[in-house]
This record gives structure tokens, sequence and C-alpha cells, in this order.
């Protein structure tokens, strides 16, 4: 006996004109894949009819999950299918922040900066609890992300650990490579090439809160100075200097900057560079403050990016309508990756350093590169899959979770709602998806 699955949206009812009929996008969750169907096959579908449905689509969309097995239970399936992900994990994924210095004084922003660096002493822990962790589990890549505050500002920092951290891969036959998230303010064509060749950095994320107009008022210098031309010329000259490096614009948005979003795209269109950087726009939440009062709610949030999707896809930018599974949320749920801030703490999430209101607050502290043993009670977060499974959380019922995970484990535990925005436009996503694939092949798709 058959049964449709939990995890299947359907896209609201629309008029395929190529072909003339009512037609709905089917999303299964479980495989993050999508299927055309047409109502009275919809409605089959609902009714568990489906000996009015042909074989061969009952077949095909048994084997995307849109129909599984009565006696199924689908959230321990897809819990046991996460937490699997992470056991077979081949990857180590460490972030270190080598500094807790940033010139920018971003008005959202929680963390309270200085001038500390992760000092010798700690760097040579860091090195040892690396390769510690390499020994005790194979694993075929070492990943390390360059986090802040600002980790440019500790530039010299990963200097001293890059050749060692490569050397260590090597030496466990790891495979090695890093990221590095920026404001972009020291980001020259100098220093990207020294990433790339030094630092084996692979991925830059910079971080622009839309057009000049509205970034300035909010990602300034200490000292109230505008940012947004050094950055965005930055930009233009790694681009025109042809860096081999995948570069991505993070756009963070509340109700003081949504109206910066579009002016954005259209300058990067301009500057064409629609086709050379990835685009997201990220809502404001809290960071150990207040920020999230000044948030748009999740369903406007929702439809404003409906309206950004379609112009980054009209604008010719890559876009992702449909999300694909999230079987590893964060790092929050891996028992061997972790967050190592420039005084040697080592925490579960990377929104806890430098951030005053989770000074006293043990759940995110791991333990600290001078002593031996772990403390703190970060086994909340690494739990958060059993508090999913146990129904602890809304997430237990939700059509979404395989393609989101459950989003950040820290809001639930601070009582925030995290959902990602596709659980509010996921509809209008797909049909979206389906408009523009069937505009790329001009011709209808079945």
């Amino acid at each position: 006996m058959l049964k449709l699955s939990k995890y299947t949206v359907a896209s609201d009812l629309f008029l395929d004109n190529a072909t003339g009929e009512y037609q709905r996008v089917l999303f299964s969750t479980r495989t993050a894949k999508t299927r055309l169907i047409n109502e009275s096959g919809w409605v089959a579908l609902q009714n568990m009819d489906f000996d009015k449905i042909p074989s061969n689509y009952i077949l095909d969309l048994v084997d995307i999950e849109v129909i599984v097995p009565e006696d199924e239970d689908e959230l321990n399936i897809i819990i046991n299918r996460n937490n699997a992900s992470i056991e077979d994990s081949d990857t180590l994924y460490m972030v270190i922040q080598p500094t807790a210095s940033c010139q920018l004084g971003c008005n959202y922003c929680g963390q309270v900066h200085s001038s500390k660096k992760l000092s010798i002493e700690h760097q040579l822990k860091l090195l040892d609890r690396i390769e510690n962790k390499l020994r005790v589990k194979k694993y075929k890549k070492l990943e390390i992300a360059w986090f802040g505050a600002e980790p440019l500002s500790g530039l010299s920092v990963m200097k001293m650990l890059s050749p060692q951290l490569i050397k260590i891969a090597e030496n466990f036959n790891c495979s090695y490579s890093s990221k590095v998230v920026t404001n972009g303010m020291l980001l020259t064509n100098d220093i990207v090439k020294e990433l790339i060749d030094l630092h084996k950095v692979n991925f830059i994320e910079v971080t622009i809160d839309g057009s000049k107009e509205y970034h300035d008022k909010r990602r300034h210098t200490k000292n109230q100075k505008e940012t947004f031309d050094k950055i965005f010329n930055n930009i233009l000259s790694i681009v025109e200097g042809e860096s081999a490096i995948q570069m991505r614009i993070r756009c963070n948005v509340d109700r003081n900057n949504y109206l910066g979003v579009s002016p954005l795209l259209l300058l990067l269109s301009e500057k064409k560079l629609q086709n050379i950087l990835d685009f997201y726009v990220a809502p404001i939440h809290s960071w150990g403050n207040d920020a999230h009062l000044e948030s748009i709610s999740p369903q406007e949030f929702g439809q404003l990016e409906i309206n950004w999707l379609a112009e980054m896809n009209n604008l010719g930018f890559n876009v992702s309508f449909v999300p694909s599974r999230k079987p590893i949320v964060c790092l929050a749920v891996k028992s061997d990756s972790e967050v190592i801030d420039a005084f040697g703490a080592v925490f579960n999430c990377t929104e806890v350093p430098y951030v005053p209101a989770y000074e006293t607050v043990s759940l995110y502290s791991l333990a600290h590169l001078s002593m031996p043993e772990n403390i703190g009670e970060g086994k909340y977060l690494r739990n958060f899959n059993d508090e999913i499974q146990n129904g602890n959380l809304p997430c237990s019922t939700c059509e979404m979770l395989p393609v989101c995970g459950g989003s950040c484990p820290k809001q639930w535990k601070e009582g925030l709602v995290p959902c990602p925005t596709p659980k509010y436009n996921i509809k209008q996503r797909l049909i979206l998806a389906y408009a523009s694939e069937k505009a790329k092949l001009n011709e209808p798709i079945h």
C-alpha cells in the first residue's frame, strides 16, 4: 500500500499556455525533485486514487518519493538520513577567527571588537587539536573557514597557520581548501593573490547591504566613514584581474534598507557581474541584541524575495529557485566541527564569539584551547536532530524539513522562529522555476 508523502508541496494552479492545460508543479522535499502534474492528477494523488494515474507516472513519483509506503515513518526516515550524512561526512570543517578586530561599526552587529589576535600558544594548540581530529577519524578533506570579526585584519595569523594546516592535511592524505567571509575593505588584488596562492582560498563572501545610499548608512567604519565605494571598487578590480576564485555577495536586509536591493542588482548587472558573482539576500536576525526588531516579517520578506529572484533571473544572474536537500543543517550538529575565536575559546556556533550577551551562556561553549578537557554545555545543539525527532520543535511536522534541516538550532533555543523564506514562498518559487526553465528551452516541460 502507498500514500502521498507529507513532504510534498504543490504550487498553485496555473494555465500552461503551451499545452492549454491547468497544471501544478509538484516538489518532493525528500529528494528536491520537481514534476509537472495536471489538476485531475493532483486531485487523484490527494485522494490516493492511484489507479486513476498512469502507471509509468506512479513509478516516477515513487522514484522521487512523492509516493511512499503507507506504513513508513517519514520523519524517522528523514532524521536517520540526516544523521547518516553527519556520520558519513568525510570533511573536517573548522572555523577559525584569527582576530577580534574589525574596521566597521555596523549598526546591527552584536559583536564587541578588539585588537586581539590568536596567540602563538593558541595557534600551536589549535594545530594540535586539528591534527588529533584527523588522527581519530579518517577524513578525505580538511576545510577551513576564515571568519570574523574581520579575518583579513588578522592576515598575519593566517600567514602563520595556513602553511602548517596545509602540511597537516598532506600528512593525513587529505585535500585542503579554505574560504573567507569578509567585509571587503582589505580585499585588494595583492591580498586576493595571496589568499589563492598561500592560503588555498577558493571562495570569498563579501557583504554589501544594498546600493551606496543604503549600505553606507549601515556598514560604515567605526568613525562613521563610508565604505561602499571602497568595497565595490575592490570587487571590480578583482573581477577585472580575472582572479580564479568564486565570489558571492550577501545582502543583509531589514526595514531600513530593503529598497536598496534592486538598485544594487541593477548596478551589478551594469558592471556585467551577474555571470561572475553569486548573490543572495538574508534577513537580519538577532545577534545577541535587538537587531531582529527591525526585521521584515517572514511573510513580507518571502514576497520581496520572490520579486528579487525574478529580477535576478531577468538580469541574467544564476538563480536557484528550488532549494536543495540539506541533511547537515550547520556545523553545530557535527561533533567534530568547531569555531575557534581569537581568545582561544571553542564554540559550536559562528555567531557567539565577541558577543557580550553570550559571555555567560555555556550552551554554545565547547572548550578552550588552553584546557585539555571540554567544558560548557554545547551538546544541546549537537542533539538538534533528536529534538526534532522527539517532536520538541515545529520542524517535526513541517513539509519543508528535508530542504531546510530545521534551520538555525541556536535561534530555536532562544525562542525565535528561524524558518527560511522558502517556507513562505515555495509555491511561487516552483512556478518561477518552471517558467524560467521553459523560457530557456523555448518549449513546454512535461
